[in-house]
């Protein structure tokens, strides 16, 4: 299992493992101060990446962070002093996918999901997002497409978890 990888939520999850396959699964927790709270607890001193929707409230632990690179909606952040990284998805989930299905020129209809951001937030809140073979679909469909966010989101995950205590900043701003 990959469990020092950890996304925030159900669909964060789902879109993770089909981007970037797990060998087994990631470590899905519940909300951004429960990522925080594992990386902090359970990866002390070890390489931990999670990967959050950028909330109005501002995770605390990100204030041991530093901002390294910003494309688009997505923000790599490192800590000061550990191997512990987040990748924070601004504004959320939801309009990243919707973002990247408009760059794809993709239908959410032909996925049998619903195109709007306010039905598409509620079906992403189900546990069953999770493991929803619709958006599995849709998250191979948009990668194979290589819509730019959701690539270099590949990409840096892929890199990071390659390379756990030898990552390169300057390479990792360059994917």
């Amino acid at each position: 299992m990959d469990l020092s990888i950890i996304p925030e939520c159900y669909v964060d999850t789902n879109l993770m493992e089909t981007i970037v396959l797990p060998r087994e699964k990631y470590n899905h927790q519940k909300g951004c101060g429960t990522v925080a709270k594992v990386m902090k607890e359970k990866f002390t001193d070890s390489f931990a990446l999670g990967i959050i929707d950028k909330d109005k409230n501002e995770l605390d632990y990100l204030g041991e962070f530093t901002a390294v690179c910003t494309k688009g909606s997505l923000t790599l952040h490192k800590h000061q002093t550990k191997h512990h990284y987040i990748i924070q998805i601004s504004p959320a989930i939801e309009q990243f996918i919707l973002l990247a299905v408009a760059y794809a020129k993709l239908d959410l209809a032909d996925y049998d999901l619903p195109n709007t951001l306010q039905t598409l937030s509620k079906v992403t809140k189900s546990t069953n997002s999770k493991d929803d073979e619709r958006f599995k679909r849709l998250f191979r469909d948009l990668k194979k497409s290589e819509a730019t966010e959701l690539g270099l989101l590949s990409a840096w995950v892929t890199y990071l978890k390659a390379n756990r205590y030898n990552i390169d900043l300057d390479i990792v701003r360059e994917l």
